[in-house]
């Protein structure tokens, strides 16, 4: 497939969703200011994000860099900001929604490089953004759960993050698996999970490129413990109906082994997605992503 094929597909794919569209009516009333950014980071990299701020900032304040899904190829939705808005509203805090690089445009390490690049950025300008340099929050959906996790691990020897926490679910660890084998055989007897499968292969063969997938900033499970105890405490939440399941879980074992804080928990009736999808257990993820980021603030 020529490189031009590639984008033609992955434009295709980003023109679908299987959810619907937030509603006018909804985001005509989600609180604060929005306002588009565009932060130059390390090697003249220009990251592109929404801000989302509260009414009322206090000083000193949080900040949360959310990282959303997407298979790596898909860019931040309504969705994303509704879920931005909602938190920014519980928290009080300042909410960075990073619109980071896609694939195949970008493959890897483009996103990796941006998503380092943002958080070191917001621990190096904490006083001149407002915000206390000890309450950086990050979360990552998904896609944006891998991303969060190769910044860590590629921040284990250099040490210029500070994040105070962690919320990372339902998110890839190991590109070196096609998706076709995390499957059950019951599964890979169902037309709709086989067909997701080769769609995600997809989105990873995008992301990729020609990279070593087993690379610990691509795949993460393939960290070494001394890389992953450098992570701040974490809280990853798997869904139950979700062929990424068992990867998230043995992800969150390993970090458990490496000595992190860590609260797991999967929510057995949701799907991939769920949380800024608003489908089955939503709610109950919502209130712990609350509980957990408080816990840290």
């Amino acid at each position: 497939m020529t490189f031009e094929e590639k984008v033609a597909m992955a434009n295709t794919m980003r023109s679908r969703s299987r959810v619907g569209p937030v509603s006018p009516e909804e985001l005509a009333v989600l609180p604060g200011t929005e306002k588009e950014l565009w932060i130059e980071v390390a090697d003249g990299r220009k990251v592109h994000l929404f801000e989302e701020r509260p009414d009322a900032l206090p000083e000193n304040a949080a900040l949360l860099l959310n990282f959303h899904g997407g298979g790596f190829i898909k860019g931040r939705t309504d969705r994303d900001r509704r879920y931005c808005c909602t938190l920014m509203e519980q928290l009080n805090c300042l909410v960075w929604d990073v619109d980071y690089c896609l694939a195949p445009e970008q493959a890897f390490p483009a996103a990796v490089e941006e998503t380092y690049g943002i958080i070191a950025y917001a621990s190096e300008h904490a006083p001149e953004l407002g915000i206390d340099p000890q309450k950086i929050l990050l979360a990552g959906h998904s896609a944006g759960g891998n991303l969060v996790a190769a910044a860590l691990i590629k921040d284990a020897e250099i040490h210029r993050l500070h994040p105070c926490c962690a919320l990372l679910e339902y998110f890839p660890v190991d590109n070196t698996v096609d998706p076709i084998d995390r499957l059950s055989p019951e599964l890979r007897a169902d037309p709709f999970w086989v067909k997701r499968a080769q769609t995600e292969k997809l989105y990873t063969d995008f992301y990729v490129g020609d990279a070593d997938p087993a690379d610990p900033l691509c795949s993460p499970l393939k960290a070494d413990e001394t890389a992953l105890a450098a992570f701040p405490d974490c809280l990853i939440l798997s869904a139950g109906e979700d062929s990424l399941r068992n990867d998230t879980e043995a992800f969150a074992l390993r970090l458990i082994k490496a000595g992190i804080c860590v609260t797991a928990q999967r929510i057995p009736e949701a799907m991939h997605g769920f949380t800024t999808n608003r489908t089955p257990g939503w709610e109950r993820a919502l209130e712990a992503h609350c509980k957990f980021f408080r816990q840290h603030l």
